[in-house]
Formats: structure tokens, C-alpha cells, sequence
């Protein structure tokens, strides 16, 4: 029978073999020898934080002469944070050729394992869902990176596209504010600074990601049919005049509510390049890029049929823009040309899909540009939300989404994908009712609000409704 106890096994410890821990002053260790590791200034300052949390819980192994033999890059980092001491293990039955294959050994053995990128984008992903009150960072580990790993295979399907059905009444009405867990839907226009003072708050806003009317017909360029009507407000019926100082109007607003160094990702057809350069720098804005959507088939048009979209990118001067690709250093291999698969085309399921929505902006499109240029819980805002896809990409990355559009059909739609989409319910912030409870009370009430034609145009990512076609000239105020 063994009667051995944890007492009589470490009795038969060789005395060189038992690790005792002792505190010594970083003062008496020796770095010396040679550096195996490059380490960058941002490195220690990761180490750092991370004993700052989490404590100093791995010793540092020393010889009997006080030379480091594994820990040179923490007990750095404990310099950094001014400590005196730290705890080491002394270790003296090495010889001087063990003690520098040992220290290599430390450095590579780690390294022959890979990550199960699988496992490791479920842990990372928990762990970004949870209120953590220290940074994920702590794990070595960029927050681009991080976002990469959890995020960047995501190509998006067909499902997450989905737009529910409209109910038959329409709820909102214009001055609702909704909040959708950390994010916000505006019923208001697009156009008046008021409009952000409600939705914002003061906040300011890290990039904004807008896609509005092109003035240009829906009958004839996007779709045919007549299964869907135009939108009521540039859609073809502005003077080129008329279409750049409407313009003008959307990008000051953008700028306003924008930090300085933040980007403006402004969806426009290529009709109409001229005038969105004119606005924007009308807007003082900076033109940063011009991206191009590749849809991976063409559309309507028997000559030279289309199969892009332009995004036009703009920056609020004033700071450095966020650069979360930095050439693919994070996993993120990004140019100005962005494959997407669109709706044109033919099939069952594309043919359903236009049936619903004539300009559709894919999740997975709107949700890299965020992860672009944003960090974790920033401010993304759209000013024309139409079928909410600015701000269900902003939920699904760990950010916070802010939108307005004035059709309170529209703003329906936007709340009830998001509740699809979460499977959460939206809450009418004024009074802290659920949307189904809005419904019910306004229903009661026999609710005559509709959106007619005196109602500003959505976005160009909405469902376009089957409609009689109308045409509404609008005087734009100075």
C-alpha cells in the first residue's frame, strides 16, 4: 500500500529540484546575454496591463548568479509599472549550455501548437458578449484582431438579409424615438440638426454609413415590373441644382455629428458623382476614397449591364481616420473593391428578394466597413436607416447604431427586423412601452397615420412598397 503524503514526496525532491518562490528586488537580476525576443514598446505595455489585472502570477526563473533565464519581457514590464519586486524561482542544477536551451525551449515549445480557430472564435466571441471591466486586449491579442477572428469569416447569407412583413397598420410616427438595446431609431429628418440633438444626445459619432435617394426612377434603372413605386422624394424629380444642395444638407449633417478624423461612407449612384464631390466639399469634408461594390452579376440594361454600386468615402478633417486593416496586419485583406453578392440576377430567391426591396445593401457589405474603422461599443450612425441595416450590422460587431429616416413605414420595418434579428423588443423610449404594446394602443386609437407623399424619401436600402407612382417637387430651404 502507498502511504506516501504530499509531505514524504517533496522530502524526496532533490534539494536543486525544489522551486521555491522569493521576492527579490528587480534591481539585483541580471538581464544580460543575448535577447531572443524582439520586443516592441506596445508588447510590454500589453505585459504590463495585463500584471495590472491580473497580478504578477508567473514567477521568473533566475540561475544561482541572479542572471534571467525566462521572464526578460515581464520583469520589464514590472518596471514600467514602477514595481520593486518580483517573484522569482531560483533554479541551480542546470548547466550554462541547459540554461540556454531551456530558454530557447520556453520561447518555442508554445509556439508548435496552433489555435483551434474554431474554439478560439467561440471563446473570443463569449467573452466580447460578456461586461467585462477590463479589455479583452489582455489576452495578447489586438482588438482588430480580435474582431477579426470573431467577425472576418463571416461572409453573411441570405437569411440575416431577410425583411420582415410590414404589419398592416403603420405604428410609428414621426418623432418616435426607439431604443433598440444600446442603439437608437429616429422617425425624423435627415436633414434637421434638431433631429440629432434628439437621436445623439451631444454624442459624437466614429463613422457614418449612409445610403440615400439617388434621384434617379426606380422604374427603368433598378428594377421593372412596376412591382415596385418610386420613392417620394429624390427619385428623379430634382434639378441637378436642387439634388447637390439636398445633398449638401445630408453631408453637414453627417459632419456635425461626426469626431474629428471620423469617415463617411456615402452610397451614391454613378449618375450623380459630380454632385456628391460638390456637396461634400461644400460640407468641408475630405475625400479619402472611392469604393467600388462588385455585385458579381449584372443588372437591368442591355448595354454594358451593371454589376457595381460606388461608395464614395469622405473624412471630417481635423484627426487621423481609425485604421483597423492596416495592410492586412490584423487579418483583414481589404482593398477598394468590395465582392458582395447582390440581388441582380436571376433565380427563385433573387427574384424574391426584389420583390421585397429594389436596392439591397447586404449585412456582411455595411458590417466590414464598420469593422474597418470602429473599436467595440463606438458610435456608427445612418441617416437614411430604410430597412435598418446600419444598425443591426453595428448590433451583430459590438457597436452602437444611430439612425433616423422620416417614413414611419420604413421605421416600422427597421425595428421589426432588428427584433428578428436579436430577439430582443424595442422599447418607445418616451414611455418605455414594448413596440407590440405601441401597436395595440395606437390600433385602439384607429391610428390614421400613413406615409404619404408629403413624407421625405427613405434610403435606397428599403423596401419599396407596390404604390401609385407619384412625383413631388420639394423647395429645399437654404
Amino acid at each position: 500500500m502507498n502511504n506516501a503524503t504530499p509531505e514524504t514526496i517533496a522530502q524526496q525532491i532533490p534539494p536543486a529540484l525544489r522551486l521555491i518562490i522569493e521576492d527579490l528586488p528587480i534591481a539585483t537580476l541580471c538581464i544580460g546575454g543575448r535577447q531572443l525576443r524582439i520586443r516592441r514598446k506596445r508588447d510590454l505595455e500589453v505585459m504590463a496591463a495585463s500584471i495590472r489585472q491580473f497580478g504578477f502570477i508567473v514567477p521568473v526563473l533566475i540561475g544561482a548568479d541572479n542572471m534571467i533565464i525566462c521572464g526578460k519581457g515581464r520583469v520589464q514590464a514590472a518596471h514600467l509599472l514602477g514595481m520593486v519586486e518580483v517573484p522569482c524561482i531560483r533554479v541551480t542544477h542546470l548547466s550554462e549550455a541547459e540554461r540556454r536551451v531551456f530558454a530557447i525551449a520556453e520561447n518555442q515549445l508554445g509556439q508548435l501548437a496552433g489555435w483551434d480557430n474554431e474554439t478560439l472564435k467561440i471563446e473570443l466571441h463569449e467573452l466580447s458578449g460578456m461586461d467585462l471591466s477590463f479589455s479583452l486586449e489582455l489576452t495578447g491579442f489586438s482588438s482588430a484582431k480580435i474582431d477579426s477572428i470573431v467577425f472576418g469569416g463571416e461572409s453573411g447569407d441570405r437569411s440575416e438579409n431577410a425583411i420582415p412583413a410590414l404589419p398592416d397598420q403603420v405604428v410609428s410616427r414621426v418623432g418616435d424615438l426607439w431604443q433598440l438595446g444600446d442603439s437608437r431609431l429616429l422617425c425624423a429628418d435627415a436633414t434637421e440638426p434638431a433631429s440629432f440633438e434628439q437621436l445623439l444626445t451631444g454624442e459624437q459619432v466614429r463613422v457614418v454609413f449612409t445610403d440615400p435617394p439617388y434621384n434617379v426612377a426606380i422604374a427603368g434603372h433598378v428594377t421593372s415590373g412596376g412591382k415596385h413605386g418610386e420613392f417620394v422624394m429624390a427619385s428623379g424629380e430634382m434639378t441637378d441644382d436642387e439634388f447637390t444642395a439636398f445633398s449638401t444638407k445630408v453631408m453637414m449633417r453627417a459632419r456635425e455629428n461626426l469626431v474629428d478624423g471620423g469617415l463617411l461612407y456615402y452610397c451614391m449612384d454613378h449618375r450623380h458623382m459630380e454632385h456628391t464631390l460638390d456637396a461634400a466639399s461644400a460640407a468641408g469634408l475630405d475625400r479619402l476614397n472611392l469604393i467600388v461594390w462588385d455585385k458579381k452579376a449584372g443588372g437591368m440594361g442591355s448595354f454594358y449591364r451593371s454589376r457595381h454600386e460606388l461608395i464614395f468615402l469622405f473624412r471630417k478633417p481635423g484627426a487621423s481616420h481609425v485604421n483597423r486593416v492596416e495592410l492586412g496586419r490584423h487579418g483583414r485583406d481589404r482593398s477598394n473593391v468590395w465582392t458582395y453578392e447582390g440581388v441582380n440576377g436571376f433565380g427563385a430567391a433573387k427574384a424574391k428578394a426584389r420583390e421585397m426591396h429594389p436596392t439591397v445593401k447586404p449585412l456582411a457589405l455595411v458590417r466590414d466597413a464598420i469593422l474597418d474603422c470602429t473599436a467595440k461599443g463606438d458610435a456608427v450612425l445612418d441617416l437614411f436607416s430604410g430597412s435598418g441595416t446600419t444598425v443591426i450590422a453595428a448590433e451583430n460587431v459590438g457597436r452602437r447604431g444611430f439612425a433616423t429616416e422620416l417614413d414611419p413605414r420604413y421605421v416600422d420595418v427597421g425595428v421589426l427586423r432588428w427584433q428578428e434579428f436579436t430577439g430582443r423588443e424595442a422599447c418607445l423610449a418616451s414611455t418605455g412601452q414594448t413596440f407590440r404594446q405601441v401597436q395595440a394602443e395606437r390600433s385602439r386609437h384607429s391610428n390614421p397615420a400613413t406615409a404619404t407623399a408629403d413624407v421625405a424619401a427613405p434610403s435606397a436600402d428599403i423596401i419599396a412598397l407596390p404604390a401609385p407612382r407619384v412625383r413631388v417637387r420639394t423647395r429645399l430651404a437654404a
